[in-house]
């Protein structure tokens, strides 16, 4: 598919065409930002780029050091590091200049707009420096504005976000459509036009057509700047986009023409650049930091008149031409499709503030946006794992089979509660006759997302953890020697402490005000070491962090400063249009590269990778049943004496309460089992729910340290490939990332453009731009769910945290192959949501299921007593929580936790202190399992496999094995009598 756009490859600095010469001057490294003499202030933030000359050295830095590391099954995405700098860079352009991250945009018309897939209309922005109209003066401080949201059905964030001016009594802006080119329809009270587009080689061409055809609408003359950069490589290629002068013809667009460097060498003077080398980096800084005067530019043209004056141009993909190609009549397609989001918002589990989304005028009903479009489940990261055949959340007895000659089995949650003489059937027998249903599991991010009503017979995160030996506790010590030694929990409370403590002193301070850092971020440090030296700062009397970690700190402070500032800028605009999932995300994807080091230059955080989940082991175990009463009753008293040793004062009412929840869930939890032993289904609901279990997980995030050669040490005595391979693949809890797909149900593939090898050219389907990439019981007995599960409620140092800080807690499937020689042990998993309360219990039912396979893993090397950590974000706020095994029970820490907000300098420094130390407790993990190696049986772990996707496949072959001995069954009988034998 092509959008008709003409590009020119230029060979020389002095050969860019006319229209874009301009701009492109700005390339040339002898080139100084514009600089207004009267204005003070604008003088006082009119920066260099030796202004950013510390980020920039750190950026490259950090890049190099992560292209010397292994993949483990995917590519390593760079966005993280120069994407901090891109964000930084750009907030210099305006102070109004509004950033958005991740941004969905709609794509321009195709040439030919018959051979146009209806169902491909939205693109991705890496990143947008954007201007933007309000439909209201702004009542908030006049800063730049940061976002990492999608603008996706903007009437919907509007009213989501903690804002006065939200109040629905704004006026929408009068725009039509076709002045938007962000994503989302109804109502506006904003118009966004970029300035600054950053896309990789998929959406590059698309971005820029879609903000020239734009800019065309507003009455914009001015060229676009883009730059093209890869989300695992470390080169950015300025491309410059312009429209024909002349008016388009009826029924067709303006040419778009694009100017970029003919040779794909590195060159700053042509536009290439490299984040690794540090001069290239200067020149794209420079080059950045010289579009100031460009910016005001487009500000200034910036006029709704113009809007309503100039020839209407119909670009969007969304919005053809319906009098010809509606297919029917307007009233029939509404009609339609508001039957479809009738089925769609009927069948699934989304929240209520979950709105349907809007298809494009013209839409079959099935089809959608390929990616926008594709899940009602708005507040949670859909997994890549499909759930296949009816709905997952229909009744059981609509999903029962229907053997031939017989009727729907009734579910056992339906069977009569007046039996007077239940039959158990023993687990293997259930579980033998369930397999051969084998109906599919969830994907893991709408389990978690689901209601957890306990342990109830209906599938829940509480059954979840049960059936796998673990349970959740606060960060209470006990005073009972037999429980704290039989849980390990006050051994875990101290190790915890001692991972997460912080003690601000004279020398920290020292050590951070002598930090080199950039000027653009000067103030905070000043702000942070003046502020600071008071007792409340002190959450500890132990001396920690370390000197030695702290000069470690002092040597990156300036990211961490510069993270603090973006997640200040984030949250400002996050208030007033609301938040994607993505949201500041990338602040803590920064934290976490360049602070979590286990050896020098080695970064190990992996992104968006598939975790093997924790097989169900209460359905291999045959006294699971006779135990579970009094499991539940040993965890009662457990939770009964972390109640009782909770200090009775105003400052831990939040703990008590959170410990007396979690009493009265333990005992409610006893009451459960019991009645389904009295119902004599223990064994059916078990078997149920391990069919349903989700297999994998994607964890947005993984620290890991990695023992070198360890799997194909463990490897060794297994001789076949294909055995190799598929232990490989249900054994290891890190999975590579899956691999994009094209959208196959129209054939095609994202839109590029290649290099040619004449100086202009028109495109055609199927080229792509060769940019170089690389050098990335009653209602009122019932327990307080929401409050028991969000680890943000209290904080165990309440009067130590900056009054920042007080105000946010008042705030109302097999993947690819695996790593073939390293072992990777998991040190700390991350969730990132965005900020919203109610999304809190789905990121932590999400961690818990990481924390508890993650351990499981461990306890199969041989390592137990030894925790994992877990990182659950909320927007700016990041609680750390963690899950150990002891006496093979496991111990999810969810309450009473230390959390942070990154906007605070503080607490930023807070937090990254935790890393290094994290590091040195991954290395500690690495250390014991050598010492394992010797002792470690694979024959006994292929023979018992810990994970989910074997337990699985071991179901398949169970059922496979039903089916025929049933077929030779049924061939049997009827061979006796003479007849055909007949398959079932």
């Amino acid at each position: 598919m092509t959008f008709g756009e003409v590009v020119h490859y230029v060979t020389q600095p002095t050969g860019w065409p006319e229209p874009v010469r301009g701009i492109a001057s700005l390339l040339s490294p002898f080139h100084c930002p514009d600089s207004p003499s009267n204005d003070s202030e604008h003088l006082a933030n009119s920066y260099t780029a030796k202004d950013f000359q510390v980020l920039i050295q750190s950026t490259a830095a950090g890049l190099s050091a992560l292209a010397e590391l292994p993949h483990y099954g995917g590519e390593r995405s760079t966005v993280p590091l120069w994407s901090q700098l891109l964000h930084s860079l750009s907030n210099t352009l305006s102070p109004d200049v509004m950033i958005l991250e991740d941004a969905s945009f709609i794509m321009p018309r195709a040439q030919n707009v018959a051979s146009q897939p209806l169902n491909l209309i939205d693109g991705r922005a890496t990143l947008l420096a954007a201007h933007a109209i309000f439909s209201a003066p702004r009542t908030h401080s006049n800063t730049s504005r940061t976002s990492s949201r999608n603008e996706e059905d903007e009437d919907e964030s509007m009213h989501s976000a903690d804002s006065d001016s939200s109040d629905g009594s704004i006026e929408s802006l009068d725009l039509p459509l076709q002045a938007h080119m962000l994503s989302g329809r109804g109502r506006r009270l904003s118009a966004v036009v970029p300035v600054l587009l950053v896309a990789d080689s998929h959406n590059i061409v698309p971005l820029i057509c879609s903000t020239l055809y734009q800019r065309r609408v507003w009455g914009i003359r001015q060229p676009v700047v883009g730059l093209c950069c890869s989300s695992t490589g470390t080169i950015a290629t300025a491309i410059f986009g312009w429209l024909d002068p002349d008016q388009s013809e009826e029924g067709h667009m303006p040419a778009a023409h694009l100017a970029l460097a003919a040779d794909i060498g590195l060159d700053s003077y042509m536009g290439v650049f490299d984040f690794t080398d540090t001069c290239s980096a200067i020149n794209l800084a420079q080059f950045i930091l010289g579009l100031r005067t460009h910016f005001e530019d487009i500000k200034g043209s910036m006029s709704i008149e113009a809007v309503d004056s100039l020839t209407p141009l119909h670009w969007r993909s969304d919005l053809h031409d319906f009098e010809t190609q509606s297919g029917g009549p307007l009233d029939e397609r509404v009609a339609s499709w508001t039957h479809q989001v009738h089925v769609e918002t009927s069948s699934s589990e989304a929240s209520s503030s979950s709105s349907p989304r809007t298809p494009p005028l013209l839409s079959d009903t099935a089809l959608v946006s390929y990616e926008t479009m594709s899940s009602p489940l708005l507040a949670t990261i859909v997994e890549d794992e499909q759930v296949h055949g009816a709905n997952i959340r229909a009744p059981q007895e609509a999903r029962a089979i229907n053997v031939k000659g017989r009727g729907p089995q009734p579910s056992s949650s339906k069977r009569s509660s007046k039996r007077t003489s239940p039959t158990p059937r023993s687990l293997s027998e259930v579980r033998t006759s369930t397999s051969s249903r084998a109906p599919s599991p969830y994907p893991n991010s709408q389990f978690a997302a689901l209601s957890d009503t306990g342990l109830d017979d209906s599938m829940t995160l509480s059954n979840w953890l049960f059936e796998r030996n673990a349970f959740t506790v606060g960060r209470i010590p006990v005073q009972s020697e037999e429980l704290a030694k039989k849980t390990g929990i006050n051994t875990m409370v101290e190790l915890y402490d001692k991972i997460t403590e912080f003690s601000w002193s004279d020398d920290i301070r020292t050590i951070l005000s002598n930090a080199k850092v950039d000027r653009f971020v000067s103030g905070i440090r000043t702000d942070l070491c003046t502020m600071n030296g008071g007792p409340n700062c002190q959450s500890t009397l132990n001396d920690v962090p370390s000197l030695e970690d702290v000069e470690f700190i002092s040597s990156k402070f300036s990211v961490l400063l510069h993270a603090v500032t973006g997640a200040r800028q984030c949250d400002d605009i996050a208030q007033l249009q609301g938040a994607n999932e993505a949201d500041r995300r990338h602040e803590w994807d920064a934290l976490l590269f360049n602070f979590f080091q286990p050896v020098p230059s080695q970064r190990d955080v992996l992104l968006e990778r598939q975790l093997n989940l924790a097989c169900n082991l209460a359905a291999d175990d045959a006294s699971f049943v006779s135990r579970a009463h009094k499991v539940t009753q040993e965890y009662g008293d457990l939770c009964v004496q972390q109640e009782r040793c909770v200090p009775s004062t105003r400052e831990t009412s939040s703990s008590w309460e959170q410990a007396a929840a979690a009493r009265d869930q333990a005992n409610q939890s006893s009451d459960d089992i019991k009645r389904r032993l009295l119902m004599g289904n223990f064994a059916e609901v078990i078997a149920d729910h391990s069919s349903k279990d989700p297999v994998t997980g994607k964890c947005d995030a993984i620290l890991v340290v990695p023992c070198s050669g360890v799997a194909t040490t463990m490897t060794q005595r297994i001789s076949s490939v294909e055995e190799k391979d598929t232990f490989l693949k249900s054994f290891m809890l890190v999975q590579g990332p899956k691999p994009d797909k094209p959208d196959t149900s129209t054939g095609e593939t994202p839109h590029q453009i290649e290099t040619p090898y004449g100086h202009r050219q028109k495109t055609t389907s199927g080229r792509s731009l060769q940019v170089p990439s690389s050098s990335r019981i009653s209602e009122s007995k019932k327990p307080n769910r929401n409050q028991l599960h969000n680890p943000f409620l209290h904080h165990p140092d309440r009067n130590q945290v900056t009054q920042t800080q007080e105000a946010i807690l008042s705030m109302d499937a097999p993947c690819d192959e695996p790593s073939q020689q390293n072992l990777l042990l998991p040190v700390l998993l991350a969730e990132y949501k965005k900020k919203d309360k109610s999304a809190i219990s789905t990121s932590m039912n999400q961690m818990k299921t990481y924390l508890v396979s993650s351990v499981t893993f461990l306890s199969k090397l041989g390592i137990v007593d030894k925790p994992v950590f877990g990182l659950i974000v909320n927007g700016t706020l990041g609680a750390v929580t963690m899950a150990w095994m002891t006496n093979k029970q496991i111990y999810v820490m969810e309450r009473n936790i230390r959390h942070y907000d990154i906007r605070d300098p503080l607490q930023a420094l807070q937090f990254v202190s935790i890393l290094p130390r994290l590091a040195r407790h991954g290395l500690d993990l690495c250390r014991l399992l050598e010492k394992q190696l010797e002792i470690i049986d694979v024959k006994e772990l292929q023979s018992k496999p810990w994970s989910k996707l074997a337990q699985r496949q071991e179901d398949k072959r169970l059922a496979a094995a039903q089916q025929t001995r049933s077929e030779e069954a049924v061939a049997q009988d009827l061979g006796s009598d003479g007849a055909e034998p007949e398959r079932i």
